[in-house]
């Protein structure tokens, strides 16, 4: 799922609009207000800032990405395109059980 988030820090005496985040599964950032990213940004950050949740939706995945559970309960996804996988045991080594499995 997609959370839908407003932001809603205090700035303070600076004028700055708060927006509207739309955050996957993984924690990445695939939509602000009304821009859509044609690639999750990675290095979103919620740290030193106040966001209220205002609604959720589907996640959208390409035909070529699968979407699995690890052994923890995390969610991750295959591109089996690529042979990839977005877990951190793919990102350490290279290679994982979900590839393996999957691809």
């Amino acid at each position: 799922m997609i959370e839908i988030l407003q932001e809603v820090t205090d700035w303070g005496k600076y004028p700055v609009a708060n927006g509207v985040y739309h955050i996957n599964s993984a924690g990445h950032l695939v939509q602000h207000n009304d821009t859509v990213f044609k690639e999750p940004i990675k290095q979103f950050s919620k740290a030193r800032r106040k966001f209220k949740k205002i609604g959720e939706r589907p996640e959208e995945l390409e035909s070529h990405i699968i979407e699995v559970t690890g052994s923890k309960g995390n969610k991750y996804h295959i591109d089996t395109e690529k042979g990839t996988c977005t877990c951190p045991g793919f990102t350490f080594r290279g290679t994982c059980k979900h590839v393996q499995e999957y691809c």
